[in-house]
């Protein structure tokens, strides 16, 4: 499978890993970009503790503009799976690209760490979102009725990553 190269930020754009101190700002820009979806402070928390582990199993990005966060993405790896967990960008900083730059960092990370598929979670009426996804790989696998506030469903969309290996069924019936 082909794993697309990273996108070039517009000028003035920084992307890096999260520090602690990014912890609160992208708590507030995720409550700005998803309202009543938004996770909570000690949600981001939580995540941020899990992702400075030794061995940690989550990684998360954030792309700032002269300093302020405007764009955060955060992955979790479960072999042989990854999934996105989040990924927002302020509404005064989209059309740049940063959604798409986030997301094939995602895919890079996912690919690197050894996950067979790239899954997430996405409204079913965020057709923005949904179009960024198909146009990087991922196609609508599974509908979860009623996973968002308000009773709105959620799509599941998958992205292969490279070829899964045997099933273990397969694998036990070609020993019997």
């Amino acid at each position: 499978m082909t794993i697309p190269e990273p996108l070039v930020l517009p000028t003035g754009y920084t992307q890096r890993a999260w520090t602690a101190a990014d912890v609160a700002p992208v708590a507030e820009l995720d409550a700005t970009v998803f309202g009543p979806d938004a996770w909570s402070l000690d949600i981001f928390t939580a995540e941020y503790q899990a992702s400075v582990h030794k061995n940690p199993d989550r990684f998360y990005q954030v792309i700032t503009h002269r300093g302020v966060i405007v764009g955060f993405a955060g992955l979790l790896y479960g072999p042989p799976f990854a999934d996105i967990t989040t990924i927002g960008v302020h509404p005064d900083h989209t059309g740049k690209k940063l959604g798409a730059t986030l997301l094939l960092w995602l895919i890079r990370t996912a690919h690197e760490l050894g996950a067979e598929d790239l899954l997430l979670e996405v409204r079913a009426d965020n057709t923005v979102a949904q179009q960024l996804y198909a146009d990087n790989g991922f196609t609508h696998i599974h509908t979860r009725p009623r996973y968002y506030p308000g009773g709105i469903d959620a799509w599941v969309m998958r992205k292969r990553l490279r070829e899964p290996g045997p099933s273990t069924a397969t694998a036990l019936s070609s020993k019997e």
